[in-house]
């Protein structure tokens, strides 16, 4: 109203009881929603009959003089029409931020050691389905549930002794089995899945909660979204609404940068920098020279380089320097381990795949990719790199 009558934004503020830079931004949430059109297009829009906006996409502009001359132009609405799925997601998520949240809960004491926990539950697939007559395996909504909660606990049970003061928990990397609700893949491939997608969103949701939560208890958490082929849009909504959930709570950090759809991440922790990574896009061999390039200011003050991956569902473990050196792989039936490296820590760049608690669906078990289930953390120290693993087998 106070916009329309030519006042100021500033003395619009004060009529409202609001600061200048909250109306600005509300015009600017009312300019992408289609609310608050360009004068050219309301008047258009009003001409022909249509009060809102956010229908019209395009429209002929037709001018003319007394003499019958003129000219016309066709126009696109640069906020009509379809809002892209990001927009539609980011405005749910900041109006969820604003409506009732949980309170904060202090943990009962204070998180005491200098050691940071990586806890990478990869490769959850909630929704996923395997039958125990046709694979050998029984999965599940539930049985993926308890392997996260029991998973979480029992590796935090292992590395607490060790003084754990951050933990940075990993999001996404195929959290849910599907991307629609035809149980299609993004790209489009079929899959065998137990539930609705809007099951094993709300399941997947409501675990991982109560998973933050458990780690919490430990110490201070730090979120991290890695997108993911079978759930690149869902599996990025999911971790915008999980980090929605705790916007209120000092001591959980979900940035924009960290939950943000780019495809790969870097966190730093003293002078250890690691890159995060699903595994299904860049090659391994061009992770370091990304990493190089899109963490430039890191990589120099840093002793400790290293990436995680995920995607494949079994181990590979592997140190590049002058050469490849692969220390550990998962192969059906055993574990190969290999000694004698020349790299100590610190001294290459290291890439690590992580192990999934989801067992092989018909498709795997049929070709023969059978892995074994179990979720992994690692631990790191500020200054000397990893110091321990924990895998949690199921």
């Amino acid at each position: 109203m106070f916009i329309a009558c030519g006042r100021k934004q500033a003395d619009a503020a004060d009529k409202l009881g609001c600061a200048r830079s909250t109306l600005q931004n509300k015009l600017k949430q009312a300019e992408r929603r289609g609310v608050l059109a360009p004068p050219e297009i309301q008047e258009a829009a009003e001409a022909g009959g249509i009060s809102d906006t956010r229908t019209l996409q395009h429209f002929w502009k037709i001018v003319k003089g007394k003499d019958g001359n003129g000219y016309s132009l066709f126009v696109k609405n640069p906020h009509g029409g379809e809002r892209s799925f990001t927009d539609i997601i980011r405005e749910s998520i900041e109006e969820a931020k604003s409506a009732d949240l949980p309170p904060y809960e202090p943990r009962a004491e204070a998180s005491a050691g200098e050691n940071l926990l990586v806890l990478d539950l990869a490769d959850v697939h909630f929704g996923k389905l395997s039958v125990r007559t046709e694979t050998g395996h029984e999965y599940s909504r539930d049985i993926a549930r308890h392997r996260v909660i029991e998973g979480t606990k029992a590796l935090l049970k292992s590395a607490r002794p060790m003084g754990i003061k951050r933990i940075l928990f990993v999001l996404g990397n195929d959290i849910l089995h599907t991307d629609d609700s035809k149980g299609q893949t993004t790209s489009g491939t079929p899959q065998d899945t137990e539930g609705s997608i809007f099951q094993m969103w709300k399941d997947a949701k409501l675990c991982l909660i109560d998973a933050i939560k458990i780690c919490h208890d430990v110490a201070d958490v730090d979120l991290v979204h890695c997108m993911s082929n079978h759930d690149w849009k869902m599996g990025w909504t999911l971790s915008q609404s999980v980090g929605s959930h705790f916007h209120q709570w000092p001591t959980i950090n979900a940035s924009e940068y960290n939950l943000s759809e780019a495809h790969r991440k870097y966190y730093r922790f003293g002078s250890n920098l690691f890159g995060l990574t699903h595994g299904d896009g860049a090659k391994e061999e061009k992770l370091y020279a990304l990493m190089v390039q899109e963490a430039r200011a890191h990589v120099g003050e840093c002793r400790n380089l290293y990436w995680l991956l995920h995607h494949v569902h079994h181990k590979s473990r592997k140190k590049r320097g002058v050469d490849v050196f692969e220390t550990e792989k998962d192969h059906v039936g055993m574990t190969t381990i290999s000694t004698g490296t020349n790299y100590p820590e610190g001294a290459a760049i290291n890439i690590e795949y992580v192990r999934s608690p989801s067992p092989p669906d018909g498709w795997h078990d049929r070709n023969g990719y059978v892995n074994r289930q179990g979720v992994e953390a690692f631990v790191f120290h500020p200054q000397d790199g990893q110091k321990a693993r924990f895998t949690e087998w199921f």
